[in-house]
This record gives C-alpha cells, sequence and structure tokens, in this order.
C-alpha cells in the first residue's frame, strides 16, 4: 500500500472514530483507477439503521509562510474548520471561498488570530487568501468518520465500523473522473477484497 505524503496524514490519517455498536468491524480492498487519477478519499455513508451523528470537531489550519498547511483538510458535516495566522512576522491574512456549497468572507485575520467557519454541506470546498494570492487550499466534507485519504489508487482499509448497510464511495480531486459507490452489508466479519472502480464521468 502506497504510504499518503505527511500533510495527508495531518489531514486525515487512518483515524476512525466508531459510536456505540453491537461490534466493529473492518473492511479493506483496493481502488481501480486510471492512471491520470491521484489524490482521491475513499470513505463511507451510513445507511438505513446504522446512526451517522458524529460530535462537532474542530479542525486547525496553520497560515505560515504564506502558506495553509495542510492545503488539504478532510472534515466530517457539522465540523469547524480554524485557521490560525501563525505567522513569525507581522502578515494578515484573509480566508474566502466562492465556492457553490459555502461561500464565506472571514476577514483579514492578524498574527495571532483565529477565524473560523462551519461546514454543514457534504462537498468540495477550494478557499483562498486575497492578500496573497498564491495561498489557496480545499476542504473535502464527507458524510461520516470512516474514510481513509489516499494519494494516489491502491489499498485501502477502513476499521472500527459497526455492524449495518453502508455505501462506499470517494471523492477523487480528478474533474475527469468518479466512483462507482459500492453497497457494503458489515456483519460479525470483516469485508475484504472490495474494488472500488473510478470511472470518467
Amino acid at each position: 500500500m502506497k504510504k499518503p505524503s505527511f500533510y495527508f496524514l495531518l489531514a486525515g490519517l487512518t483515524c476512525f472514530f466508531a459510536r456505540p455498536a453491537v461490534a466493529a468491524q473492518s473492511i479493506s480492498g483496493r481502488v481501480d483507477a486510471p492512471e491520470q487519477v491521484k489524490q482521491l478519499v475513499v470513505y463511507l455513508q451510513a445507511e438505513g439503521a446504522v446512526q451517522s451523528n458524529p460530535a462537532q470537531k474542530i479542525q486547525p489550519v496553520s497560515q505560515k509562510e504564506t502558506g495553509f498547511h495542510p492545503p488539504l483538510t478532510v472534515i466530517v458535516a457539522g465540523d469547524k474548520v480554524q485557521w490560525n495566522n501563525d505567522e513569525s512576522k507581522e502578515i494578515d491574512h484573509n480566508i474566502f471561498s466562492l465556492s457553490p456549497l459555502t461561500s464565506f468572507d472571514l476577514g483579514l485575520g492578524e498574527k495571532g488570530s483565529k477565524l473560523a467557519q462551519t461546514f454543514k454541506n457534504t462537498g468540495v470546498v477550494n478557499y483562498y487568501c486575497s492578500v496573497h494570492k498564491n495561498m489557496e487550499g480545499k476542504i473535502i466534507i464527507l458524510p461520516d468518520r470512516y474514510y481513509q485519504v489516499l494519494e494516489r489508487p491502491g489499498d485501502f482499509v477502513i476499521d472500527n465500523l459497526p455492524e449495518g448497510s453502508w455505501t462506499l464511495n470517494a471523492v477523487v480531486l480528478h474533474l475527469r473522473y468518479k466512483a462507482e459507490p459500492i453497497r457494503v452489508t458489515v456483519g460479525k466479519e470483516p469485508v475484504e477484497n472490495l474494488t472500488l472502480k473510478i470511472i470518467k464521468k
């Protein structure tokens, strides 16, 4: 399995938070995609009787050396992203987005400031700094905390799943491709050897 780069580890790692459940199992498999596809996030969405109501988390993003760190942030709907101005010099930053999913402008934040935005809808949001044109970041908002960030297609494992019905899907950052979702039933045994296909839109 190819290891994600450092900022992907900070953005998502492969940390998954289990809800109270009768059992916790894993699913594993491989993403089958054209060579043009690089970054993606494999995730699960609860279906039917499986409850999905994760508690809100605050995900920090550092603004330092006129960049967003990490440039990719993965959260769950209802989470808050907090941008911390960690510059060593007196440099102001602005965070704004014109995304149709969630548009916002948090204004200017001086050195040491903290600006935050809550994201309620799932999808992808690109954001920028109006002061520094080279600064841009991306937020992926998922329906649940069961996911894995992959720098490129390969093997995946998602742990600590309660029993029930799920849909396996992926956010593909290449705009011309999408995943073919798979319905998955998690029981008392691990689900293995799944193939998640990435196809042209």
